[in-house]
C-alpha cells in the first residue's frame, strides 16, 4: 500500500493476515501480489497454455454448425502452428461430411475434425469469431498462440457485405 503522509509517499506492506480495511481509507494505491514460482512455470511445456488450443476443445464438443466451422478454422491454425500433426484426411465423395484425424502434440491425443463442406461466408464468419475469442483472451492476461502466427486480423468498424450482413449465427467464446 501506498498514502501520503507528512508531504511524502509512503510504501506500508501488510501480510494477507494484518491487512484491516481501515488501512485502505487514508491509501494512495493498494496492490495485491501473487508469486508464480519460474521453477514450476518452467516445467510445463509452452504448448500447455494455448488458448487457441482451449477454445478448439471447448468448440469442438458443440453441435452449432457455427462452432464446428470455428472449430475446424482453429484445427488447421493448430496444425500450420505444428501443434497438431495431421494422421488422415477422409476423401470420401459420396458423403456429404469430410472427416480429418489429427494427433495433438501434447500426449498424443487424436482427435476428429469435420468439415461437412462449410460455405465461404460460414468460414469467414467463424474467423471472425475466432480472432475476437483470441483477442478477448489475450486482453485478459494469456499468453495468445495467436500471436505467433501472424495473420490478417479485420478491423473492428469493417462493414459485413454479401452474405455475412446476414449471418448472425456467431458461435461465442465459450462453447
Amino acid at each position: 500500500m501506498a498514502r501520503f503522509a507528512e508531504g511524502a509517499l509512503i510504501r506500508e506492506d501488510f501480510c494477507a493476515a494484518c491487512w484491516i480495511p481501515d488501512h485502505a481509507k487514508a491509501a494512495f494505491s493498494a496492490w495485491a501480489t501473487k508469486f508464480t514460482d519460474p521453477r514450476v512455470a518452467e516445467q510445463q511445456p509452452p504448448e500447455v497454455y494455448s488458448p487457441l488450443r482451449k477454445l478448439f476443445y471447448d468448440l469442438s464438443l458443440s453441435e452449432d454448425r457455427s462452432s464446428q466451422a470455428t472449430a475446424y478454422l482453429a484445427a488447421q491454425m493448430l496444425r500450420r502452428m505444428k501443434a497438431f500433426r495431421l494422421v488422415k484426411e477422409s476423401d470420401e465423395s459420396d458423403g456429404e461430411v469430410r472427416v480429418t484425424l489429427f494427433a495433438d502434440r501434447i500426449g498424443n491425443r487424436l482427435i476428429e475434425v469435420r468439415d461437412p463442406s462449410f460455405t465461404f461466408a460460414e468460414l469467414d464468419g467463424a474467423r471472425l469469431a475466432l480472432f475476437k475469442c483470441l483477442r478477448e483472451t489475450d486482453e485478459g492476461g494469456a499468453e495468445s498462440a495467436a500471436t505467433e502466427t501472424p495473420v490478417a486480423v479485420p478491423s473492428e468498424n469493417s462493414e459485413p457485405v454479401g452474405e455475412e450482413a446476414t449471418n448472425t449465427g456467431e458461435p461465442s467464446c465459450q462453447a
